[in-house]
């Protein structure tokens, strides 16, 4: 490899490093700001959740309608922490120089997946104002943007397993 590619190569592992661990930390907060929210809903407190757009206030709410709110509050955290997982070990492998590996094209596609499902649970949420607000004013936001950018990087990730399967080939040719 010449010194060219060398240092470009160091530069996508010191750079993969730093994201890996801003993926970490960004653990945190999602993990806090989901128990709190999740918390707030079922105790019925007076905190106002702001989901898509939509305001809600727990206090307001039935029992059946926080549950609900609170189950489209956990998906969405744990959809976000699973990307931050799949986007995580994803940056451990480029640390590594791993780059054009199988595991490495595994990683992006299962976060196009997330992406997907993440999609999925704003479709969801999106008629929350139909199920849980009982004033005459509805707006109902769809929006499948997360759904077709997932979709856009599970075909990504198709071709980079394409491209390490090539990869690995001509590495076992003499």
């Amino acid at each position: 490899m010449n010194s060219e590619n060398e240092l470009k190569l160091r530069k996508i592992e010191r750079v993969s490093r730093i994201l890996r661990t801003l993926f970490t930390v960004l653990f945190i907060p999602v993990t806090v700001i989901a128990v709190a929210a999740t918390v707030s809903i079922l105790a019925g407190w007076t905190a106002h959740i702001r989901f898509d757009g939509q305001t809600y206030l727990p206090a307001e709410l039935v029992l059946t309608a926080r549950l609900f709110l609170a189950a489209i509050v956990v998906a969405m955290a744990a959809g976000l922490a699973k990307g931050l997982f799949h986007l995580r070990r994803l940056m451990g492998n480029y640390s590594r120089g791993e780059i054009f590996t199988l595991d490495s094209a595994r990683q992006i596609r299962q976060f196009g997946i997330t992406c997907v499902l993440l999609g999925l649970v704003k479709l969801a949420g999106a008629f929350l104002p139909l199920m849980l607000v009982s004033s005459t004013h509805r707006t109902v936001n769809v929006n499948a943007d997360a759904v077709i950018i997932g979709a856009v990087i599970i075909g990504i990730s198709w071709f980079a397993e394409m491209a390490a399967a090539l990869r690995e080939e001509n590495d076992l040719t003499v």
